[in-house]
């Protein structure tokens, strides 16, 4: 339950497929303060002139893809956004999941996930 007192938690949401992003969108707003961006150059600027508590980036963007920005976030900006980084995939290939695993990243294969073990998910991982 939110207050005037409490800080809510805020997360940029980048999706470029617009009707996963608008569904997303509406399970977090009542839970928490949103941001979103549709492709990795905008995601890339917004996280780097705001904060925010958690970044669920998906893989697959236009202009730059989550892996390059998560990797140049990481160039430039050593361990800073590392933990709070979740990338989200439908990739659950061995390749991707090894990726994930080996970079010490979080992740979630969305396809596996109905909307309440999404959101159960996110607020884990903003424990």
């Amino acid at each position: 339950m939110y207050n005037a007192y409490m800080h809510m938690q805020k997360i940029l949401l980048v999706e470029d497929d617009q009707f996963m992003k608008s569904i997303y969108l509406k399970m977090l707003s009542s839970i928490y303060e949103l941001d979103s961006a549709d492709d990795g150059e905008t995601a890339y600027k917004k996280i780097t002139k705001n904060s925010y508590d958690l970044i669920l980036l998906d893989m697959f963007l236009p202009k730059l893809d989550g892996k390059l920005v998560f990797e140049k976030l990481e160039k430039n900006f050593p361990n800073q956004y590392k933990k709070k980084i979740v990338f989200m995939t439908n990739d659950d290939s061995e390749q991707t999941v090894n990726y994930f695993n080996s970079s010490g990243i979080k992740y979630l294969i969305k396809s596996t996930l109905n909307p309440e073990e999404f959101v159960n998910k996110i607020k884990t991982y903003l424990k």
